[in-house]
């Protein structure tokens, strides 16, 4: 088990220094692997937007200080978000986008910048055609695939508490809209189970071995 610790963009408003450092203490833990959930959610707006963007922006440079990847939620707020990241610069240990839901023409810049990309539930809906035509295009050293658990559960469980072994039907379906099929397939899950090991279960950075 690995962990991932972020203050998400729901909750910025209450972003400052006992927030902060509350935040180094579980980064310090071994255990964890990325900083995440992290972002902008203009759908909500639980937050102001410009506590979304101070609190978005700190945590990217712990992350960087840290050697730690940061995995992104972003909603509706795909240009700014990736405005702040150009700014701010990418983590050399990489940026996951999580659970994308959008179209190609959201997603290709982010991926132009080396970020990879989760898809959940939502590649397997009937509405989500644009969803799939985004992630038939991605490379595959950028794919991952993830339940956003409890939520999202896919086809043909829409409706029931998602739980991690259900990330098999968004896999399949991940494998169908690539073509993959046979030994391809059998390839793309592979690759995909490495990017994600790759990235979240690497060993403890300098900066959580206190080098």
């Amino acid at each position: 088990m690995r962990i991932a610790a972020g203050l998400h963009p729901h909750n910025a408003k209450h972003w400052g220094p006992e927030i902060e450092e509350r935040l180094r203490a579980l980064l310090h833990d071994k255990r964890t692997s990325c900083l995440g959930e992290i972002g902008l959610d203009y759908h909500y707006d639980l937050s102001p937007r410009e506590d979304q963007e101070r609190a978005f922006r700190a945590q990217v440079r712990i992350a960087k200080e840290a050697g730690l990847p940061v995995m992104l939620h972003v909603r509706e707020a795909h240009d700014d978000a990736l405005a702040i990241m150009r700014d701010e610069g990418w983590p050399e240990a990489g940026c996951i986008l999580h659970c994308f839901t959008s179209d190609w023409e959201t997603l290709e810049p982010w991926i132009e910048a080396g970020c990879s990309v989760t898809f959940g539930g939502a590649l397997t809906f009937n509405n989500g055609d644009a969803i799939r035509d985004a992630a038939a295009r991605v490379p595959e050293m950028q794919l991952m695939v993830e339940t956003d658990s409890p939520y999202m559960a896919p086809k043909p469980l829409r409706g029931e508490v998602c739980e991690p072994a259900m990330v098999v039907f968004t896999e399949n379906a991940l494998a169908d809209v690539c073509g993959a099929e046979g030994e391809e397939r059998l390839a793309l899950f592979r690759r995909v189970l490495t990017n994600a090991e790759s990235m979240l279960n690497r060993p403890p950075t300098a900066w959580q071995l206190g080098k």
